[in-house]
């Protein structure tokens, strides 16, 4: 798991951060990179990427699922060969998200917020 400081934008490891209790700061850590006070928020306004295409293959990801869904869900009678055709569908695309962006399939990035 990795925090990404408010700050410098920077991403660094949660076992990185720097305890600011014994530098004077009772709420808290420090960047590592910039030396800045912070704290994580675990209810991100937004989604944290490593990069535009892995936001980008997300979001191919997230519609193919979600038209493979509406196709189950509005096709009658639903048989093996229909689930088989969503599935056979969703398997690619998480080799290739497993293979070629494993940082944010495996590793999620919890944002900060400045300590007021």
């Amino acid at each position: 798991m990795n925090y990404q400081c408010c700050y410098c934008k920077e991403e660094f490891p949660v076992t990185e951060a720097v305890d600011g209790y014994k530098e004077g700061y009772k709420i808290g850590f420090l960047c590592p990179k910039c030396g800045k006070n912070i704290q994580d928020t675990l209810m991100n306004e937004e989604w944290i990427f490593s990069s535009h295409s892995s936001k980008l293959f997300f979001a191919i990801f997230m519609g193919y699922f979600f038209l493979a869904w509406v196709f189950l869900e509005f096709s009658e009678p639903n048989t093996w060969v229909h689930y088989g055709v969503a599935l056979g569908g969703v398997v690619p695309f998480l080799v290739y998200g497993h293979i070629k962006y494993p940082k944010d399939m495996y590793s999620p990035t919890i944002g900060t917020k400045p300590v007021k």
